[in-house]
């Protein structure tokens, strides 16, 4: 017999025409595929191109190592609700589940705010740039930003982790499990909970913001004041590029955290849509960041490009070897066998 906690049932799928249903897993299945796919292209291509080795790469790398994280956390599963319509997810997954995709959202706000200040560093101070932005200092970084997301949501999740669920109602309303949704599955008092996850929200997402709007400010004034040469162009686009990364992201965000707390009846199928469809945009954000990163950067796609013919014609290379071999294996056979005895 299951205990009380053992299940929680997730509304993950759109009530809608099954031609819709079937729709929306072709999107999301292209999107899973498409975006895990690109991200290890990228990864692959920095590792192994020594002209890649930059603090923009690294924090871009970073970007899309979380991204994997946030698609593979819950893409999934969603997938899995579309294809056998079972929307049963286990106490202990679904804690798993919201920890890994509050750590995709963490790090992805705090490297973002990473990323303006080394463009805040590059425009402002381009002649000390190489001596403030190291390679160790940059790793320091990326290494801090782990461990304060993990730091943060490890206190929420053991709170989490205490509340005892409803017997009766277990819907979790949205594609995966969130801590506001799980809480609300709760017969306990969850102020604790909600008020350390809203101070959460606004010390990683709110005071980076700040940060964020304060480079670009100082960057946009810096640009006003002095005149383009080559290399505050090459910074400009760069800035560009961050700037749209960051929309992107903030944009989703955003909607994901407002539309639950906007919209609070989800008695109505069309409530629980809006708020299905707030939480596919962040499945979004990965892919918009590859897209983002080959379109705006030559650099990359240069590299990428020249790694893909590499991958290709050693695969030829190689189909081509065990032809031969497999070929020459056949007439030593033959030879053999009209050899008299």
């Amino acid at each position: 017999m299951e205990s009380n906690d053992s299940q929680v049932i997730l509304l993950g799928t759109f009530e809608a025409a099954y031609s819709w249903r079937a729709l929306a897993f072709s999107v999301l299945l292209l999107i899973f595929v498409i975006t895990i796919l690109s991200s290890l292209l990228v990864l692959g291509t920095v590792t192994v191109s020594k002209e890649l080795h930059r603090p923009m790469y690294a924090f871009m790398c970073n970007l899309i190592l979380v991204d994997i994280i946030g698609c593979t956390a819950s893409l999934p599963q969603q997938l899995g609700i579309f294809l056998t319509g079972d929307n049963r997810i286990s106490r202990a997954s679904c804690i798993t589940q919201m920890f890994w995709i509050n750590v995709f959202g963490i790090v992805e706000s705090l490297t973002l705010t990473a990323m303006a200040l080394d463009r805040y560093v590059a425009v402002c101070y381009p002649l000390h740039y190489h001596t403030v932005v190291t390679a160790k200092r940059t790793m320091i970084v990326v290494a801090t930003v782990w461990v304060i997301a993990i730091a943060e949501l490890l206190p929420l999740t053991i709170l989490v982790m205490q509340l005892t669920l409803k017997d009766a109602n277990r819907d979790m309303p949205g594609i995966f499990c969130d801590y506001l949704g799980f809480a609300r599955l709760s017969i306990n008092d969850t102020r604790v909970q909600e008020t350390y996850s809203s101070v959460m929200m606004v010390v990683l997402f709110g005071l980076p913001l700040c940060l964020i709007a304060y480079t670009y400010v100082m960057i946009l004034y810096e640009f006003k004041r002095t005149q383009l040469s080559d290399s505050k162009m090459k910074a400009l686009h760069t800035f560009l590029t961050h700037v749209f990364l960051l929309a992107a992201f903030f944009i989703a965000v955003f909607i994901t955290i407002l539309v639950p707390r906007i919209v609070k009846d989800f008695q109505t199928v069309q409530a629980r849509n809006i708020r299905c469809l707030s939480q596919i945009i962040t499945f979004f954000v990965p892919i918009a960041n590859i897209s983002i990163y080959f379109v705006r950067t030559k650099e990359l796609r240069k590299e990428a490009n020249m790694c893909f013919k590499k991958v290709v014609m050693t695969i030829s290379r190689s189909s081509r070897h065990h032809k031969v071999c497999a070929s020459g294996s056949k007439r030593s056979y033959a030879n053999q066998k009209n050899v008299p005895m």
